[in-house]
């Protein structure tokens, strides 16, 4: 209470405990995650390049929010009502990768997998790497991470380097 303009009311105005401001924050986490992640998930511009954008924005917000979904993953395991929302936050991740991954199966742009599968080990990958990263202080080199992230999922989904045209072009003499 000390960090913030609100009094001990005030707070208990808006959140009935510190519980239900967690479960706030990571709610709106996740509006801000899903609205930043759009051009991949949304199916927007070329896919390695919307791929890009998406995880940018993934990891540029999670260097600033990694701290608390930190405190979130290691929180959720002692708490029925946290892990529920954590449970809720990640299953709607998972839907809308595998949405995204069936989509582009019917396309032809992903082989056949199990994309519900594929889109939570993702998504778990996805978490390991910005709570590592971003969880602490000192947060790691986000470009690295994105990088990491990117080849991850490009690989895994299109199973091609990120950048393959562009590989491919400092290759040709």
């Amino acid at each position: 209470m000390a960090g913030t303009t609100l009094s001990r009311p005030a707070f208990y105005q808006y959140f009935t405990d510190l519980h239900d401001l967690i479960i706030s924050l990571l709610r709106d986490i996740e509006t801000i995650m899903h609205q930043t992640a759009s051009p991949w998930i949304d199916g927007e511009g070329e896919t390695i390049a919307a791929l890009w954008e998406s995880n940018r924005a993934v990891v540029e917000l999670c260097v600033q929010h990694g701290h608390i979904i930190r405190a979130i993953v290691e929180a959720a395991p002692l708490d029925e009502r946290l892990e529920q929302a954590w449970k809720s936050f990640m299953q709607r991740w998972d839907d809308a990768v595998e949405a995204r991954i069936v989509a582009q199966q019917k396309k032809g742009l992903i082989p056949p997998c199990d994309a519900r599968r594929i889109a939570n080990a993702l998504n778990s990958l996805d978490v390991n790497l910005v709570v590592a990263a971003f969880g602490r202080d000192p947060h790691d080199d986000p470009r690295k991470v994105l990088e990491t992230m990117h080849r991850v999922w490009s690989r895994t989904l299109y199973g091609q380097p990120p950048h393959a045209s562009t590989a491919k072009k400092k290759r040709t003499p």
